[in-house]
C-alpha cells in the first residue's frame, strides 16, 4: 500500500518541517551576526518605472534600463515581449496589416513579465484612452518614474509625491504653433489649424509637465529653447540627452544632384519650402532632383508635383536604405521636431546634412553639413547647389557626417541615457 505524506504544519512550505519553520524567523534575525548565513545585498542601482504609449524607438529606453537591471516595469498600450503567447500569431496566415502591427510591437530584448500592456476606455465612443494604471506594488518598488511626455504624471505624482519624475520631452512643446503659422501662410496646402480647445490642452499638459517633473530629458537644444519659452525657471530642469539611431554606417554610391527628403509630407516638415527651392533651381540646375520619401495627403502630393521632383511615397526599411545609398545629400528643413531619426540615419549613411536646428539634431555646421535658417527657400537652394557643385566639399561633409554619427550610435545612446538616469538618483 502506498502512503501519502502528511501535510506538515508549515503548510506554505510543505518541504520544511515544523521545526524549520519555527527556526526561520530566528535565523533571519541573526543573519548579521551568524557567520555563514547569507544576507541580501542592498541594490546598487535604482529601479525605474517606464510609462510609454506606443513603440517609440522599438522600446529602446526600456531595453536599456532592463540590460542594466534598472527597469521595474514598462507600462504601455501594447507590446509583445519574449514569451508572450501572441508572438505565435505572427506565424499564422493573418492579414498583412495585422502581422505588421504585431511585428512592430514585438521586442526580443524584453521578457513579457517586465511589460504591462493595456488601455482603459473612459466612456464608449469618447475616444479617450488611458494606459493601465501602474500597480501599487510597482509604484512602491520603484525608486522613480520615467514618463514619455508626462504620461500618467499627475496620477503618479499624487500616488508617490516623494519619488522623482523624469519626463521625456520628445518633441518641441510648441510644435502646434509652428504648424498654425504655416497653415495661415499657406492655406491652400490642405492642412487645418489646431482647434483652440486642443491648443489649450496642449499647453496645460506641457505646463503641468514642466512644473511637476523633477527633470526634463530633452533630445536637442531646440527642445530646451522651446521649453524655456514657457518660463526661464524651467531651464534648470532640462538635461540634454540626445537620442541615437540603430542604422550602422554604410556609405553608398551617390548620384550627383539627387537630394533626398525623408519624412511625412506635412507643413511642419518644411516640404513647401523644398518645393519653392526646386522652382528656383529648375532652369539653372536641371540635373538637381528633389526626392521625397514619405506619405502625404492627396492635396499635399499634388502641390509638390514638379518636373524636378520625385514622390516615392512611404518606403519600407530596405527601400529607404537603397535611397540613402543613392542620394547625394539629405535635406530636412523641418520647423519643429524633437530629434529626427532620419537625420541620424542619413549621417550614418555618409550623407551631408542640410537641415534646420529646429530639425532636432545638433550636427556640426560646416563639418557634417550646412545649418539652414527656418522658412528660407533661397538658403535651401544655395546650400544644395554649393554641395552638389563642389565635390571636394561634398566628400569632406560626407566623411564628417560618418564620424559624427558615431556619437549617435545605439551604444553611445545607451551609455548616455543610463548615465543621465543614474545621475538623477
Amino acid at each position: 500500500m502506498r502512503w501519502r505524506k502528511a501535510r506538515l504544519p508549515g503548510w506554505p512550505f510543505p518541504n520544511r518541517s515544523a521545526v524549520q519553520q519555527e527556526r526561520a524567523p530566528l535565523a533571519r534575525d541573526l543573519r548579521p551576526v551568524i557567520p555563514g548565513i547569507r544576507r541580501r545585498k542592498p541594490r546598487s542601482v535604482p529601479r525605474v518605472m517606464l510609462v510609454q504609449p506606443g513603440a517609440r524607438h522599438n522600446y529602446a529606453l526600456a531595453r536599456f534600463l532592463n540590460r542594466h537591471d534598472m527597469l521595474q516595469r514598462l507600462y504601455t498600450d501594447f507590446a509583445l515581449g519574449t514569451g508572450h503567447p501572441f508572438r505565435r500569431l505572427s506565424h499564422l496566415p493573418l492579414p498583412a496589416g495585422v502581422k505588421a502591427k504585431l511585428n512592430r510591437r514585438a521586442t526580443d530584448a524584453l521578457p513579457a513579465r517586465m511589460i504591462r500592456s493595456g488601455v482603459n476606455v473612459a466612456l464608449p465612443g469618447a475616444r479617450r484612452h488611458t494606459l493601465r494604471p501602474p500597480s501599487a506594488r510597482d509604484v512602491a518598488a520603484s525608486d522613480g518614474f520615467y514618463l514619455q511626455y508626462f504620461t500618467d504624471g499627475p496620477e503618479l505624482r499624487a500616488r508617490a509625491p516623494g519619488k522623482p519624475i523624469i519626463s521625456d520631452v520628445f518633441i518641441v512643446p510648441g510644435a502646434y504653433r509652428a504648424v498654425d503659422r504655416e497653415v495661415a501662410d499657406f492655406p491652400d496646402w490642405g492642412e487645418a489649424p489646431t482647434p483652440p480647445d486642443l491648443a489649450r490642452r496642449y499647453d496645460t499638459h506641457s505646463l503641468a509637465m514642466f512644473e511637476q517633473s523633477d527633470v526634463l530629458f530633452c533630445p536637442s537644444q531646440a527642445v530646451i529653447d522651446d521649453v524655456t519659452g514657457y518660463g526661464a525657471a524651467f531651464a534648470q530642469k532640462c538635461r540634454l540627452v540626445p537620442y541615437g539611431a540603430s542604422l550602422r554606417a554604410s556609405v553608398g554610391t551617390p548620384e550627383p544632384g539627387r537630394v533626398l527628403f525623408c519624412g511625412s509630407l506635412h507643413l511642419r516638415k518644411g516640404v513647401h519650402y523644398i518645393r519653392a527651392a526646386a522652382d528656383m533651381l529648375r532652369a539653372s540646375h536641371p540635373h538637381i532632383r528633389f526626392v521625397f520619401a514619405g506619405g502625404g495627403s492627396t492635396v499635399m502630393r499634388a502641390k509638390l508635383v514638379a518636373p524636378n521632383v520625385e514622390l516615392l511615397g512611404h518606403l519600407g526599411k530596405a527601400e529607404l536604405m537603397r535611397e540613402f545609398a543613392r542620394a547625394d545629400l539629405f535635406l530636412f528643413p523641418s520647423l519643429a521636431e524633437g530629434a529626427a531619426g532620419t537625420v541620424l540615419e542619413a549621417m550614418a549613411s555618409g550623407l551631408p546634412i542640410v537641415a534646420t536646428r529646429e530639425g532636432g539634431v545638433d550636427f556640426t555646421d560646416g563639418t557634417s553639413g550646412i545649418v539652414l535658417p527656418p522658412r528660407d527657400p533661397q538658403a535651401i537652394a544655395d546650400a544644395v547647389v554649393r554641395i552638389v557643385e563642389d565635390r571636394a566639399l561634398r566628400a569632406a561633409l560626407s566623411a564628417g557626417a560618418t564620424r559624427e554619427a558615431e556619437a549617435y550610435s545605439m551604444a553611445a545612446w545607451e551609455a548616455r541615457f543610463i548615465a543621465a538616469v543614474s545621475d538623477v538618483f
